[in-house]
């Protein structure tokens, strides 16, 4: 299984039936599978703070985890303020980010920055998957850390090169 295939397959067993955000170029993928995923529904902002605040009300309104995509550090570091207040307020909100590619970090590219340093303060939990095998669990720990009291929103960053490879776990089955 691929990790946007495992992204997705997770999404939905946690109830997700919309993703909120504001893509950019490392979030391609995601946009690609979408495509043929007629029971996700992207919901599109055109800035990210008005994307996490929009995924914030949704959550409470559903009484369910919602999920946000961001772009990179500039993305991420726009979405700060919606992250605090969803912290705040308890709301259970996961969060995944892409990063550049790890083979262009040396070059300090534009966008490029410490993802899980940004949203440390404003989340329960923020982490980097540093192997595509790795994006299953921790993205299913997300989804249960988010909804566990005290609640609140977790973040995950995917390195662009994740989505160009097989995990070699499968998804964790949801907790009961």
């Amino acid at each position: 299984m691929r990790p946007i295939e495992a992204l997705l397959e997770i999404a939905r067993d946690e109830g997700v039936t919309r993703i909120f955000g504001n893509p950019g170029t490392t979030e391609l993928p995601l946009m690609d599978a979408l495509v043929s995923a007629p029971d996700l529904r992207y919901v599109l902002g055109l800035q990210e703070g008005s994307v996490v605040a929009m995924a914030d009300g949704y959550a409470r309104a559903s009484r369910r985890t919602s999920m946000v995509s961001l772009h990179i550090a500039a993305g991420v570091a726009n979405g700060l303020i919606g992250m605090l207040n969803a912290l705040r307020s308890r709301t259970p909100m996961v969060i995944v980010a892409g990063q550049q590619d790890r083979r262009h970090l040396l070059q300090d590219p534009m966008l490029s920055g410490d993802l899980v340093g940004l949203a440390s303060a404003a989340t329960k939990q923020a982490v980097e998957v540093q192997h595509a095998r790795d994006l299953p669990v921790v993205l299913r720990r997300a989804f249960a850390l988010a909804a566990r009291p005290r609640r609140g929103p977790c973040s995950c960053r995917f390195p662009w090169i994740c989505w160009r490879r097989t995990p070699t776990s499968r998804c964790p089955p949801a907790p009961p």
